[in-house]
């Protein structure tokens, strides 16, 4: 499963450890929209995805 997780602030150590676990069995991707603005990268992203996990 392909899972894509978008961070609006630094991951604390709840996501953290939900996203180890997650790496265990998916493929991550990880976007942080403070570093990250090429929106059209993101959609794609998005569309790709089978979950996607706005945190």
């Amino acid at each position: 499963m392909k899972i894509l997780y978008i961070l609006k602030q630094d991951p604390d150590e709840t996501l953290n450890k939900i996203m180890e676990e997650h790496k265990k069995s998916n493929e991550i991707t990880v976007v942080d929209l403070r570093e990250n603005k090429n929106y059209d990268h993101i959609v794609d992203l998005i569309t790709s995805s089978d979950k996607v996990i706005p945190w």
